[in-house]
């Protein structure tokens, strides 16, 4: 995709609005607002959540329409998309560490990015946000809130109240992020729930 930039931008300005492209963002908007914080990469969320891993294997899956059916009616509510690439982290024997999944979630206006590490059990192993977009409600992605989903299943609530800790003026984006964990748990669950090699092939 090829980007053009208004001439009166700075090259910093230029570089700021085609990373945020990148990113599915308006440059006109990220202007405009000026509220888009890039956080970090995938590959260095990833490498955050999998310090142990040294190769990892992209896998692109999609839904069937029944199985996104059932998904939603699992979780409650509909959400974007039908498709997830999961990232499979491996060890330097070839064991497998976990899942690394980025996917999105709108907090009150704009998208969320995060990534989220899925142990071989699925259980969180992690979290972390790679873009946040609101001008309000970051704090989300520090660890002392994102530590709160080590350790979740499916079977967890996952909720304000329940067993999250809200943040004061970020509601929408916990709610968010609390759906956007759970929705990973349980499309990560419904591609690799077979049992499956713990070797690499």
């Amino acid at each position: 995709m090829a980007w053009s930039f208004p001439l009166h931008l700075t090259f910093k300005g230029a570089l700021i609005a085609l990373l945020l492209g990148l990113y599915g963002v308006s440059p006109a908007i990220a202007q405009k607002t000026g509220s888009i914080r890039v956080y970090m990469q995938p590959e260095e969320g990833r490498a955050r959540l999998f310090p142990e891993a040294v190769h990892f294997e992209s896998v692109a899956h999609t839904l069937s329409a029944q199985a996104k059916r059932d998904l939603v009616g699992a979780l409650g509510r509909s959400f974007s998309g039908d498709s997830l690439v999961v990232d499979l982290a491996y060890d330097d024997e070839g064991k497998l560490l976990g899942y690394a999944v980025v996917s999105e979630e709108i907090g009150k206006f704009r998208p969320i990015t995060f990534i989220v590490g899925v142990e071989p059990d699925f259980s969180v192993r992690g979290a972390g946000v790679l873009v946040y977009r609101e001008s309000y409600g970051a704090e989300v992605r520090k660890k002392r809130f994102l530590r709160q989903y080590v350790g979740k299943k499916q079977s967890d609530p996952i909720r304000i109240n329940r067993d999250i800790v809200n943040i004061s003026g970020a509601t929408m984006s916990v709610r968010a992020l609390n759906f956007g964990v759970r929705k990973v748990l349980a499309l990560t669950e419904h591609f690799y729930h077979t049992p499956q090699s713990a070797m690499h092939p």
